[in-house]
């Protein structure tokens, strides 16, 4: 079972204070945890192994025959029990994407990693590659699953390097060379790839994949066992070699150079999410393609910053957020405090423009050509989701128009107005639907939607009153329970509450559990079920007898619900059709099967729809609904 954010939480802080003070035991805990993960990965290559060992023994007390038989079985088990296991385990992880920056095109940026190898004793990185994130990080790709083998990449985010100094950038790249250095120790080095490298590959092989590779249930069931409590020890030393790296970067760059790219790091990373992208993305409305220079015009956003009040407000926020355990990262004041760095100091420091960036100083005339290569890549990443988009604003600006022109238009519409509401959210963003949103909560204060929106809206503009919203949008209606902690975990996190954070993770878990649970209960429908009238209103029934009534072969339809415990509100139908006897009387199999295929696909209810013939493993469930009142739902004369 996975444990829940809470479970996990508590996990945490317990290998936190047993092992206080006490690195040698959690290390040798942990090497006692990865000595039986491999032992439970290669449960079933060993199963295999002494069970054809078995078949070969067998072999010296039979005759000629019986040894060829039990040597041709025992061969059979081993390969088939051997590649089973092994073609799960070596799952094959894609390499990262980006434009490679080689040796000759940039040989003031490989002098500084080669300097870097050197000083700090680090392994090499295979491939050195630009991409168009505002980050830089070390990814691993296992050449042999789970037994590692690494390939290195070092990932420069282009962002990022345009506007840190040099400075500040070899700082950077000191804390992920420390990652890969005999600084960390080679046991706490080699855990902190480990698990990097198992967290993907865990990933990936949870995902659905074709049947035919028996022993992957297994394989995941043990890991759904092994890896909450394998992450939580790792997870523990993970951060302390997070400590460690910056530790190590501030003595190879300086610790005011590491505070300073820290600082530019978390503020600009949130000006490009939150301001930059969005506007960039909103031209995708009129634009069919995406403007050439896209990185040109990122550079000069970046520079120019946010409004002076909001990079305060920013920088406040980053000071009082708070260490967590959904990262290894430590909160900016931690990492501060850690390497000497005062929080006075950082604030004191403003949006300044670097006279020469990182990546003037270390690309040189190589920089134009990695940009455009960049922005090619970063075009490829999202012309679906651009063209997509701007399909949709055009539909969008159609409904708009026909909306407006529409005849008999109400303020005191709910429909209509939420319908015109949701299309400008799409089209102009929150500035020119907010004043609709409280239009429409004052005529209906219950909309889930509305609620939601009005809630998201107030609570980007730091201001509490949007929480009433978000909780009375996740009372109306479930599915907006995600989106809407989300929203409050990251708002409450940014101030520093970490009792509502622990409140919301909690509730998370609980609906999390929920979902599963509802998935369960409505995957299947049994005669031991409790079955309820179907409760559809006139209308309802009026479309459903019309779509019924298209089916000359249909005698009678039966329709109830299931009674469910999760999630109520998202309904599960039972309609039980019966087909017209033919003249000779007997049941036609066929003709049922096809009218319960024909029906599947046409009927269409406030729910999931179960519909089947009172045949076969359905007689028993046929029965139990005639129990419930008023089924009855079509029965032509």
């Amino acid at each position: 079972m996975r444990l829940t954010r809470e479970q996990f939480d508590e996990l945490v802080r317990d290998v936190e204070q047993r092992f206080a003070q006490r690195p040698a035991a959690l290390r040798r805990r942990l090497a006692g945890l990865v000595a039986v993960g491999y032992a439970g990965l290669l449960a079933g290559l060993l199963g295999a192994m002494v069970l054809a060992t078995l078949f070969f023994a067998a072999m010296f007390y039979a005759d000629m025959e019986g040894k060829i038989l039990l040597a041709i079985v025992g061969t059979i088990i081993l390969l088939v029990g051997s590649l089973g296991t092994l073609c799960v385990l070596f799952v094959r992880l894609p390499a990262p994407e980006g434009r490679k920056i080689t040796r000759s095109e940039a040989p003031a940026l490989n002098a500084w990693l080669d300097e870097l190898t050197t000083v700090l004793r680090s392994a090499p990185f295979h491939e050195v590659l630009a991409t168009p994130s505002c980050n830089a990080s070390v990814v691993q790709v296992p050449r042999l699953g789970v037994f590692g083998w690494p390939r290195n990449y070092l990932l420069l985010g282009l962002p990022l390097m345009e506007q840190l100094s040099p400075d500040e950038f070899r700082a950077v790249l000191a804390h992920e060379f420390a990652h890969l250095s005999r600084e960390h120790g080679r046991f706490s080095r080699w855990i902190y790839r480990l698990r990097l490298t198992w967290e993907r590959i865990f990933e990936e092989m949870s995902r659905p994949t074709q049947a035919g590779i028996s022993f992957r249930p297994l394989i995941i069931r043990f890991v759904d066992w092994f890896w909450p409590r394998f992450n939580a020890h790792a997870f523990v030393l993970s951060r302390l070699n997070e400590y460690e790296a910056d530790a190590v970067a501030a003595r190879t760059a300086g610790a005011p150079q590491l505070a300073a790219s820290l600082q530019r790091l978390a503020l600009h990373s949130r000006h490009l999410v939150e301001s930059v992208w969005p506007e960039i993305w909103k031209s995708a409305n009129t634009a069919a393609q995406p403007p050439e220079g896209i990185f040109i015009h990122l550079r000069e956003a970046m520079r120019a910053g946010p409004a002076p009040e909001v990079h305060r407000l920013w920088l406040e926020e980053e000071f009082r957020l708070t260490t967590t355990n959904a990262d290894t990262h430590p909160c900016l004041t931690d990492r501060l405090r850690a390497i000497g760095q005062s929080r006075d100091a950082a604030r004191e420091a403003s949006w300044s423009v670097v006279d020469t960036s990182a990546a003037e100083s270390l690309l040189g005339p190589a920089l134009e050509t990695i940009r455009a290569a960049v922005e090619l890549q970063w075009r490829k990443e999202c012309e679906a989701n651009w063209r997509e988009r701007h399909g949709r604003a055009t539909a969008l600006n159609h409904r708009l128009t026909s909306i407006d022109q529409a005849p008999g238009a109400s303020t005191a519409d709910t429909d209509k107005l939420w319908d015109r509401t949701h299309v400008l959210l799409e089209l102009h963003g929150d500035g020119e639907a907010e004043p609709l949103l409280r239009e429409l909560l004052a005529l209906q204060p219950t909309h889930p939607a509305a609620n939601f929106h009005l809630g998201r809206v107030l609570i980007e503009k730091n201001d509490d009153s949007g929480e009433p919203h978000l909780e009375r949008a996740m009372r109306e209606e479930t599915e907006w329970v995600p989106h809407a902690c989300r929203i409050l975990h990251d708002y409450h996190h940014r101030h520093g509450r970490t009792a509502k954070m622990r409140e919301i993770d909690a509730r998370m878990d609980r609906y999390e559990q929920q979902l599963a649970a509802s998935h369960v209960e409505r995957s299947s429908v049994t005669a031991s079920d409790a079955l309820i009238p179907h409760g559809l209103s006139a209308a309802e029934l009026a479309a459903l007898h019309e779509a019924l009534s298209a089916e000359p072969d249909l005698a009678i339809a039966e329709l109830a619900r299931k009674e469910l415990k999760h999630f109520p509100e998202q309904k599960l139908f039972l309609l039980c059709v019966r087909a017209r006897r033919r003249w000779h009387g007997w049941p036609d199999i066929d003709a049922e099967h096809g009218l319960v295929n024909r029906l599947t696909k046409r009927v269409r209810l406030p729910g999931r729809v179960l519909v089947f013939a009172p045949t076969g493993g359905f007689r028993a469930l046929a029965r139990k609904l005639r129990t419930v009142a008023d089924i009855t739902v079509h029965h032509p004369k």
